[in-house]
């Protein structure tokens, strides 16, 4: 029987709306990538659209605005939204309140991984360019969408990131903004935080403690946090 950990040993961030402010960015890459038919407004994007992975959000957004959807078509709309992307994220990228000194701080100490439901190149078009490239290479894993045959809410993108840092998944902790994102995490048996800037704190209950920002968390706060007794 696996052994229940009192101590933080790996820590595990998401990508979007946790290090880096890029709702808004993909959105808008995947409105030019789909073209004018795309009727669905921000807020339903971020309600209804975000937490899986991009085949999942097209998918949404094309149902939402009564377009065609196959495979071909995703396709052509993955390269077009690729090519935008890398674009917009140079343009406008910004990180999250107190991410970048965070993630520092935890790597000084700790393994740590990327679990994201974003495509290989949006991830290192963001790491390019956020904080000028701080954050490049300091990330033991990281998994995107396609390295998983499932993405989030299914939690093999939580389960091979663990793997690979090869600590057990109960001696981690993810930090997630999505409820989608938080079921992977602990369907792959992490303890999760969730930060509520892009949905509210209500529909990330199912983690065990929810900030508003990353700006008060410290890496002595999450080893307190995790020393707790779960309730």
């Amino acid at each position: 029987m696996t052994s229940i950990s009192t101590e933080l040993q790996a820590v595990v961030f998401d990508m979007d709306g946790v290090i880096i402010e890029s709702e808004m960015t993909h959105y808008r890459a995947i409105c030019e990538a789909m073209g004018e038919n795309m009727k669905v407004p921000y807020e339903v994007f971020l309600e209804q659209c975000t937490g899986g992975d991009e085949r999942f959000a097209m998918g949404r957004m094309a149902t939402f605005s009564d377009m065609s959807y196959d495979e071909e078509l995703f396709q052509e709309w993955s390269r077009r939204k690729a090519t935008a992307y890398a674009r917009l994220i140079s343009e406008e990228v910004s990180p999250m309140p107190g991410a970048i000194s965070l993630v520092e701080s935890v790597a000084e100490k700790l393994p740590i991984g990327l679990a994201t439901g974003s495509r290989r190149s949006d991830v290192d078009a963001a790491l390019h360019v956020l904080g000028g490239g701080c954050l490049a290479g300091l990330f033991q894993t990281i998994v995107t969408s396609e390295d998983v045959a499932d993405p989030k809410p299914h939690p093999g993108t939580y389960s091979k990131a663990v793997e690979d840092l090869g600590i057990e998944p109960s001696a981690c902790f993810a930090i997630e903004d999505s409820p989608n994102g938080i079921a992977s995490a602990l369907g792959a048996g992490l303890r999760v935080i969730g930060v509520a800037v892009m949905h509210d704190a209500s529909k990330l209950s199912r983690a065990e403690r929810v900030v508003s920002t990353l700006t008060d968390v410290s890496l002595n706060g999450l080893r307190q946090w995790f020393a707790e007794p779960l309730a």
